[in-house]
């Protein structure tokens, strides 16, 4: 499968995919389901769960979120949580959100992939692909020992780019509710 990966800095590549985000899941008659990735021992890899405790905690949206700092979702329990989504959330449209290295002009972009997520990449751990839309979070330059790279990012520039992650994740879930709510009014 081609996975197309778009970089959200123009705001209107940012709105024509959320648009096309919104009119896919409006197809979907179940909750979505967001699967935050990330380990919260490793400043870097800490994206996912942030982003996952903000969905819930701050913004407390309409979908099932799993992953956060308390409980993530990491390399030792990845396969039983990816498990448990396609057992008990088939059919629903599934975001999954992670950290990843790029290239160093990358660093703190967001990318978007029509093609879901493949955890574990920066440390040669490539786990079952997983999501609809993979969120990937550019923290750190791509090295040849890539868990340094990640255990050197600050904590600042994470919690930035979870919490701009967050709210426009946010908003294209409340945008959903919004127009299944007008379609239901009907």
């Amino acid at each position: 499968m081609v996975k197309n990966y778009f970089l959200l800095t123009v705001p209107t590549r940012i709105y024509a995919l959320r648009v096309a985000i919104i009119n896919h899941m409006n197809l979907c008659v179940k909750l979505p389901v967001v699967i935050c990735i990330g380990s919260a021992s490793v400043s870097g890899d800490s994206l996912g769960p942030i982003v996952g405790d903000l969905l819930r905690d701050k913004y407390n949206v309409k979908a099932y979120v799993y992953g956060g700092l308390r409980q993530p979702i990491n390399g030792i329990n990845y396969a039983k949580y990816i498990q448990h989504v396609k057992a008990q959330h088939e059919g629903s449209f599934i975001f999954a959100v992670d950290a990843c290295v790029g290239e160093g002009k990358d660093i703190g972009k967001i990318k978007i992939s029509t093609g879901g997520v493949s955890a574990g990449g920066a440390l040669n751990k490539n786990f079952a692909r997983v999501g609809d839309i993979g969120i990937l979070g550019v923290v750190a330059e791509r090295q040849s020992d890539n868990l340094s790279a990640l255990m050197q990012v600050s904590y600042s520039v994470v919690n930035q780019m979870s919490a701009a992650i967050a709210k426009r994740l946010a908003n294209v879930l409340i945008g959903v509710e919004l127009l299944r709510g007008r379609r239901g009014a009907l």
